[in-house]
């Protein structure tokens, strides 16, 4: 009989965290901050990628890089969300989700455009995400029962939540959240999925290695 590669995980109400902030061009503009999220999000991809968004925005003092309280949201979701995950957002306010095919980088540049003169990104959330596992079978310590939603992308399988479990935390495998602060974009990684922090793991090599990346292209662990 053929050996199965099974994975425990449980999932944390907190976990694995890891900030970076924006390269020193992002406070030329919103252009540049918006080119810093799309960087991201291409360095990440081998890891960890987003199936939906919530975008805020609002009006932004151009002398002191002030944020306004945020006055609009944008909402996307794709048709790749798999059975058995929670859209946060979609419970939230279902009316106000956008259905696009894919989350792709021109989808996603022109969902980050300011509506407004003068307005840029408050917060963007990743509602959903996968994350790619070396895992054929997950199962999970506390709901060894809950099938865990996978889908094949590139040929390749990723582990997408949170679970829609009644009475049980939300938490997505890898959260992603970036926050603009002053001018700055303000990137926050945390894997709740322990999967993501067992230093043993394929997943959290992964994981770290995108995280030096982002290094190397000039995001930087404090503020500069």
């Amino acid at each position: 009989m053929k050996a199965t590669n099974q994975s425990t995980f449980a999932i944390a109400d907190r976990g694995l965290l890891i900030t970076r902030y924006g390269p020193p061009q992002v406070l030329d503009g919103v252009a540049e901050r918006r080119a810093a999220v799309m960087r991201t999000l291409e360095i990440l991809s081998p890891v960890v990628r987003p199936l939906a968004l919530e975008i805020s925005f609002g009006p932004l003092d151009p002398k002191t890089f002030a944020m306004f309280p945020e006055t609009e949201t944008r909402r996307l979701a794709t048709p790749a969300i798999p059975a058995g995950v929670a859209n946060q957002s979609a419970y939230a306010k279902p009316a106000e989700i956008e259905l696009v095919d894919e989350l792709t980088a021109d989808v996603v540049a022109g969902a980050l455009t300011p509506p407004h003169p003068d307005w840029d990104v408050g917060t963007i959330r990743a509602t959903v995400t996968a994350a790619r596992v070396s895992a054929t079978d997950l199962t999970i310590e506390q709901l060894p029962s809950r099938p865990v939603p996978v889908v094949v992308l590139e040929d390749e399988r990723w582990a997408v939540g949170p679970i829609d479990a009644l009475g049980y935390r939300l938490k997505p495998p890898v959260a992603l959240v970036w926050r603009q602060e002053y001018g700055d974009i303000v990137l926050r990684i945390e894997a709740f999925w322990t999967l993501w922090w067992q230093t043993d793991s394929a997943e959290y090599v992964s994981l770290r290695a995108a995280e030096q990346a982002l290094d190397a292209v000039g995001f930087s662990p404090t503020p500069e």
